[in-house]
C-alpha cells in the first residue's frame, strides 16, 4: 500500500504539473485531512447502531466520526462553463463503525467526480454539488462505490484557498466488504492557472 500511495501521489501531481504549462488549461491541486462516518447510512442496525435511517445524526462528530486521517490528495480541472472534473486519492484508518469500536483497520480510496458550480462568476466562493464513482478498500478488501455530495472552496488569495468536501459513498449490498459511508475532508488548495486563463474561463475553481 505504501508503494501504491507513492505511485498515485506522483501520478496526480505530475499530471497536474504537466497540464499547468498550458495557458488555456485551468487546474487546482489540493492536499488535506479526511474523516469517515458509517453511522448515518441505511446499513442494518446491527452493523452501525442506527435505527433511524439515512442522514440520522449526520453532524454527530464526537460519537460517530473516525479520527481525521492524512492524506487526501486531489486534482480538479475546469472543463466547460460551470462544470469541472475531480480525481482524488484518500488514506485513513477506521476504529469505529457507527456506535461500535473495532480494531484499527486501513482505508484507501480512489474517486472521480463531475462538479457543478452553484454560483456563477464569484471570485471568492466556489460552492458546488458533485456526482461520480470510485473504488474503496477497507482492510484491503475492495468494492466500487457510487458517490455524491457537496463542497465549498474559499479563495483567500489569487492562488490559495481552503476546500471543504462532504461525500456519501454507496456500495451495492452484494459487496459487503465495503459498507456505505460518508467521507468528509478539508484541504489546502492551490490554483495553477495563469492570469490569462482566469480571464478567459469564468468558473472560479
Amino acid at each position: 500500500m505504501k508503494l501504491k500511495f507513492i505511485l498515485i501521489m506522483f501520478g496526480l501531481f505530475s499530471f497536474a504539473k504537466g497540464f499547468s504549462q498550458n495557458e488555456d488549461q485551468k487546474w487546482v491541486i489540493g492536499v488535506g485531512l479526511n474523516a469517515i462516518d458509517f453511522y448515518p447510512t441505511s446499513e442494518p442496525f446491527l452493523i452501525t447502531g442506527n435505527n433511524s435511517g439515512l442522514g440520522s445524526q449526520i453532524f454527530n462528530l464526537r460519537d460517530h466520526w473516525n479520527q481525521f486521517g492524512f492524506p487526501k490528495l486531489h486534482v480538479t480541472r475546469h472543463i466547460w462553463k460551470r462544470f469541472a472534473l475531480d480525481a482524488a486519492f484518500t488514506m485513513n484508518q477506521i476504529t469505529k463503525i457507527g456506535d461500535y469500536k473495532i480494531p484499527k483497520i486501513s482505508y484507501h480510496a480512489i474517486d472521480g467526480s463531475v462538479q457543478f458550480s452553484i454560483l456563477k462568476d464569484n471570485s471568492k466562493y466556489y460552492p458546488y454539488v458533485f456526482a461520480g464513482g470510485g473504488y474503496t478498500w477497507i482492510d484491503k478488501k475492495g468494492a466500487g462505490t457510487f458517490n455524491g455530495g457537496i463542497g465549498l472552496t474559499y479563495w483567500f488569495s489569487k492562488k490559495f484557498g481552503v476546500n471543504g468536501h462532504g461525500m456519501y459513498k454507496y456500495s451495492p449490498p452484494e459487496y459487503p466488504n465495503v459498507l456505505q459511508h460518508f467521507n468528509y475532508s478539508i484541504s489546502l488548495v492551490y490554483r495553477l492557472s495563469t492570469a490569462r486563463s482566469r480571464s478567459r474561463m469564468k468558473c472560479p475553481l
